[in-house]
């Protein structure tokens, strides 16, 4: 009898470890999905009074903020998955399989609607960071609620005995103020960050820690006006505390207590704690309300993103004010402005720092010879250079066409002979590749002076430095000129 021939991948071994990070990343994909899409439809379900759909329904906002978020995970694996977790959910918790297959049909319908026309925003109004992304964020989950209305048109007549119009005013009106109410606060999350200490942070709170709370405080006193003073009136007593947050807080912030005092609202109304005037259980209420809340939610997200989008304006112009433009490290003021406070830590002797000033050797002779790109180059490249021999603490700015200098805080004298001496090696070892064909080597000369007292003002140091600089420069140029302060003799290194 002949034996058969043992088995033999004809994938080469690379290909084969690739098939199986494909394999295990899909299957991750759908086990994150199921169960994202089955706590989700749970908690949606657990809302839902008997005879009727549910109140609140996070499932579609979550899935879709975790499909803009995280595109790759629109896969056929995830989409099987989804499918088969609203199914399931719906199936084991008492609806038929008609019934669930019909109501799957309609939440995947939105979900895929809204993801299509999320796909095509740019970046920043995804995240809600420009002025007119609230706006693009109405307008889309309105589209994909409309979406999910079409399904309600059939799902209203064939399983609850409606009107086609009445189910997709239903339909339209529960995805909207769930898209509205979640969507923001998954779009904005940034990543986590633990308080190092929160018990002393709870407990032994600043005062402008509690002048931080006031936004949220009253939005509380909203929450309480509300059960005081009942009626359809006081779903807007939360507005003058949202937009005071919206002013105050983080978009994310603010998007989480929209979340909140939205579903305070519906669950309010739905669980009988908060009386508006209206019946749950009648269409016409129940669409009124949602709509409402809906309104109400955009007004404080459009408000903190404009915040968001102002802040960031700001800081950007903050930046172009303070940093040379060809480098990107700090220019003039913009050194001055982070030196000043290091400088005026010096009374006492409590804390030291060395002041450096740097020369480009010989730059006009580059310029002169090779063109003003070449030496733009050179700058470029020895500020890189220059900065990546320096400590986090350090700062380094551009103050004149080839001149740099450097605040180097707490530090000894040596430690600031040794900062210098890898400036100056560094750039002396590193080939500037000005053209294809040409390359240069650059020195530096550089006058340090180190001090522990108290100068007249940071304006002394600087003159200081620039005076050991032109030693080193009359020294031969690629020198180091240290010296201490109050006077010291002045030592070159070659």
């Amino acid at each position: 009898m002949m034996s058969r021939p043992p088995f033999v991948n004809p994938l080469p071994a690379a290909d084969r470890q690739a098939t199986d990070r494909q394999t295990a990343a899909l299957l991750k994909n759908f086990i994150l999905i199921s169960l994202l899409v089955t706590f989700m439809a749970l908690l949606g379900i657990l809302t839902r009074p008997i005879g009727l759909l549910a109140v609140f329904w996070p499932a579609n906002a979550v899935l879709l903020g975790l499909l803009i978020r995280q595109p790759h995970r629109a896969h056929w694996s995830g989409w099987l998955a989804a499918t088969l977790a609203f199914v399931a959910t719906d199936v084991a918790t008492g609806s038929d399989v008609k019934t669930s297959l019909v109501l799957t049909f309609g939440n995947l319908l939105s979900i895929a609607t809204g993801f299509y026309l999320f796909r095509r925003l740019p970046i920043a109004h995804q995240t809600l960071r420009q002025p007119m992304s609230i706006v693009w964020l109405a307008i889309y989950t309105g589209l994909a609620s409309v979406a999910a209305g079409f399904n309600g048109m059939l799902a209203n007549p064939l399983l609850f005995q409606g009107t086609m119009i009445g189910g997709w005013k239903f339909w339209f009106t529960a995805e909207w103020v769930n898209y509205l109410a979640i969507l923001p606060v998954i779009l904005t999350m940034p990543g986590w960050k633990f308080p190092t200490s929160p018990w002393r942070t709870l407990w032994r709170p600043r005062p402008a820690q509690w002048r931080i709370a006031m936004p949220f405080t009253a939005v509380l006193l909203g929450l309480l006006l509300s059960l005081v003073f009942s009626g359809p009136g006081a779903i807007a007593y939360l507005v003058p505390g949202l937009l005071w947050c919206a002013l105050s807080y983080q978009l994310f912030t603010t998007a989480v207590l929209t979340l909140l005092t939205s579903l305070w609202t519906l669950l309010g109304v739905a669980g009988g704690w908060l009386d508006l005037g209206i019946v749950i259980n009648r269409g016409r209420d129940l669409e009124s309300l949602r709509l409402g809340v809906t309104l109400i939610a955009l007004a404080p997200l459009t408000v903190a993103s404009v915040m968001t989008a102002r802040l960031e304006l700001l800081q950007k112009l903050q930046y172009l004010a303070s940093h040379d433009p060809l480098t990107g490290v700090l220019n003039r003021s913009g050194f001055m402005e982070q030196a000043e406070p290091l400088f005026g830590q010096l009374t006492g002797g409590k804390r030291s720092l060395a002041l450096m000033m740097l020369d480009i050797d010989f730059f006009k002779k580059i310029n002169d010879q090779h063109g003003h790109a070449a030496g733009d180059l050179v700058l470029k490249n020895f500020a890189l250079i220059a900065g990546q021999c320096l400590r986090d603490a350090d700062l380094l700015g551009r103050i004149g066409g080839e001149e740099f200098v450097v605040l180097v805080p707490d530090c000894d004298i040596e430690q600031a002979r040794s900062i210098a001496q890898r400036i100056c090696d560094a750039s002396g070892a590193y080939n500037y590749q000005i053209a294809n064909d040409i390359r240069l080597n650059v020195t530096v000369s550089i006058g340090v002076v180190h001090t522990s007292g108290a100068a007249d003002s940071m304006s002394v140091l600087l003159n200081l430095a620039d005076q050991q600089l032109y030693q080193a420069k009359a020294a031969g140029r690629n020198q180091i000129v240290l010296s201490s302060w109050p006077a010291d003799n002045a030592h070159t290194l070659n």
